[in-house]
């Protein structure tokens, strides 16, 4: 069984994974901590880039009170819209349906 050459796939990526993982604990554990002006440069990237995700539009959004009334006022007439066009488009279903067959 160790002379098939999907074993020796196996134990080729096994060991290349333990000899990465090894490493990276390595320089992980002996290389020094950030210094405080990287730690603020990270911090001030991560702020950037959630202002310009969906989770700082919708930030934004909470803080906006004209636009969050009228996204409460277009919640509330979705559900009464769609039951609206459900029953006109069964209606229109059966006049035509009534036209083509007499």
């Amino acid at each position: 069984m160790m002379q098939k050459p999907w074993f020796k796939l196996v134990i080729w990526i096994l060991a290349t994974s333990f000899f990465f993982m090894a490493s990276s604990i390595i320089i992980s554990h002996l290389s020094p901590g950030p210094t405080e002006h990287q730690s603020m440069r990270y911090m001030e990237g991560m702020m950037g880039a959630m202002h310009n995700s969906l989770m700082g539009l919708s930030m934004t959004i909470e803080e906006d009170f004209d636009l969050k009334r009228l996204i409460i006022n277009a919640s509330a007439i979705t559900i009464p819209l769609i039951c609206i066009s459900i029953i006109l488009g069964l209606y229109i279903r059966l006049i035509r349906g009534k036209r083509n067959a007499g």
